[in-house]
This record gives C-alpha cells, sequence and structure tokens, in this order.
C-alpha cells in the first residue's frame, strides 16, 4: 500500500504539473481522499504509487473555488456581461481512467430488479 512519503516521491519524479501538490499543507488528507475514492470506484484493483498520485493532485486540483460551485450543481455564474459556464467535471482523474479504465459503478448499466416474496398469478 503506497504511503505520503511514497507517492511524494513518484510526484517528484514524474510530475510535471504538480503545483497543486506542491502548494497543499492537505497532502495526508488528500492521500487518505484518494485511497478512499479509489477503493470504492475500482474494487479489488491494486493501488499504486502512481494511480494514487495521479487522483490525489485531481483533488486537490478539485479545491478550486469554481469547481466547488459544480459540486454544489451551479451551472453559471454571470456579473454584467462576463458569464461563466461551468461543465461537470469528473471525479475520477483523467490519468487513473485512462490507467484503469471507467470505475464500476459506471459499468453497471442498471440497477438488479428484485422479488421477494408473492407468487406470480
Amino acid at each position: 500500500m503506497p504511503t505520503l512519503e511514497t507517492v511524494e516521491l513518484w510526484i517528484q519524479e514524474n510530475v510535471l504539473d504538480r503545483s497543486a501538490w506542491d502548494r497543499s499543507s492537505e497532502k495526508s488528507i488528500a492521500t487518505t481522499q484518494a485511497t478512499r475514492n479509489l477503493q470504492r470506484w475500482y474494487p479489488g484493483v491494486p493501488i499504486t504509487d502512481e494511480i494514487l498520485a495521479y487522483q490525489a493532485i485531481w483533488e486537490l486540483q478539485g479545491m478550486d473555488p469554481a469547481l466547488k460551485f459544480q459540486k454544489q450543481g451551479v451551472k453559471s455564474v454571470s456579473e454584467g456581461e462576463d458569464r461563466i459556464d461551468y461543465l461537470d467535471r469528473d471525479k475520477v482523474a483523467s490519468d487513473v481512467r485512462e490507467i484503469l479504465g471507467p470505475p464500476a459503478h459506471e459499468l453497471i448499466e442498471e440497477a438488479p430488479v428484485i422479488l421477494e416474496g408473492g407468487r406470480l398469478v
């Protein structure tokens, strides 16, 4: 299982755009949150330093105030003639999605119908 130290080392050696990581004082929380999310989205898949690093950086980039508006369902903000439209931001880092494919919840088309009791007439 990756640790904060091994993820930090991997990021320093492999990630060019790591400004969100370098600025953050919440690296430990970001890696914890990323681990929890990855375990939920990709059950049974081993989490490597690389995958955890990409997702942790993605989580930290999500701290941007504009991205917080998206989570709250804000579609656009306008002031005078200026307008900003928000598109939905993927919860899974694009690099993680490229390596592991779609998360488990996207692979399930519909929840199964559970029939309990009763009888067919």
